[in-house]
């Protein structure tokens, strides 16, 4: 899927200029028969420069704006802008958020072949485009946990049910990326396979508390929920490159039923036998779900891409409330 390629062809500079498995005279076999273009060893500077130019293509953006995608802008790590009143006190509010555990798995057996600066910028690589596609589709990065991340979906005047379909939308491009994209350039290196696990869940207002965790500047405001708990939780479970979402996740969602399997080494994620209460957890059929949106291309080989997206053109009425604000102009719904 050419969504990600920017981010693809750093890892392919990365692993093709920086192999350390290499004997010095395979190196210089390797330089003489490629030509002058790849004498340049790829180093970290020349990721900074390129990192520095990420971007999604246009028609993705399209996508993100029909959907009626409001991001969070100028993002500062654990502090979720619609919660900053919370930083420096000591009080609590209820509101309904969406939690995301997203883990890298298989990374570090890139140091059996690399050395540390070649990892740092594969891995920095695969985490930048989890990094964006969320931030693109309205997550709010609440925490970088090693390869992995910790994403909120989800605020104050934000429709639940869009949410929940902005977050998925998200995982589910990013878990292609890696399963297919990134897969093909990680076996043309004989790298063991890379793959992600994903957790998610709702918790809805009544059951997600707001508050300051730590003090001063070792803090962040964070959420205390069964259910940001058992988003964590629900990642161990998921399999290679799977994405398993909680029962409330597929209330909320409102997808076909046909998308989510019920997780079958253990159904149930969290029982209260006391009170009656058996939380279902389902794998979610992210594909399925990509394949089936009318902004989505499907190959005969089954390759997925992005189909071109025609501007919406406002009318006077609707460039007349956007004034001053950053705002989609087209909400259809993503299906």
């Amino acid at each position: 899927m050419n969504t990600f390629s920017e981010y693809q062809n750093i890892i392919e500079k990365a692993l093709n200029r920086n192999e350390i498995s290499k004997g010095l005279n395979e190196s210089r076999a390797y330089t003489a028969l490629a030509g002058p273009a790849s004498l340049g060893r790829y180093t970290f500077s020349d990721y900074v420069s390129n990192r520095s130019e990420l971007s999604f293509s246009a028609d993705l953006v399209a996508i993100a704006n029909r959907m009626g995608v409001v991001p969070h802008n100028n993002q500062l790590i654990g502090h979720h802008p619609h919660f900053s009143h919370l930083k420096g006190t000591t009080n609590t509010e209820k509101h309904y958020i969406i939690s995301a555990f997203i883990d890298i798995k298989g990374s570090t057996n890139l140091f059996k072949k690399y050395d540390e600066e070649t990892n740092m910028i594969i891995t920095n690589t695969i985490q930048l485009a989890a990094i964006n596609v969320c931030q693109l589709f309205g997550g709010f990065i609440q925490r970088i946990q090693g390869d992995g991340l910790f994403v909120y979906f989800g605020g104050k005047n934000i429709d639940k049910s869009k949410s929940t379909q902005h977050c998925l939308t998200a995982l589910g491009l990013f878990s292609y990326f890696v399963k297919n994209d990134l897969k093909r350039v990680f076996e043309q290196h004989g790298i063991e396979r890379i793959f992600t696990k994903i957790g998610v869940d709702f918790g809805d207002d009544d059951k997600v508390l707001w508050g300051v965790a730590g003090k001063e500047n070792t803090s962040e405001i964070a959420t205390y929920s069964l259910h940001t708990s058992l988003a964590a939780k629900m990642q161990a479970y998921a399999g290679s490159n799977e994405i398993v979402v909680g029962q409330y996740v597929k209330d909320k969602a409102n997808f076909d039923p046909m998308l989510y399997k019920v997780v079958e080494e253990q159904r149930y994620i969290f029982s209260d036998q006391d009170n009656g209460f058996y939380y279902t957890q389902y794998v979610f059929d992210w594909l399925k779900y990509l394949k089936s949106s009318q902004h989505i291309a499907t190959s005969i080989t089954g390759d997925i891409t992005i189909k071109p997206q025609i501007a919406t053109i406002p009318s006077i009425a609707s460039l007349k409330e956007v004034v001053g604000e950053n705002r989609p102009y087209a909400k259809d719904k993503f299906k």
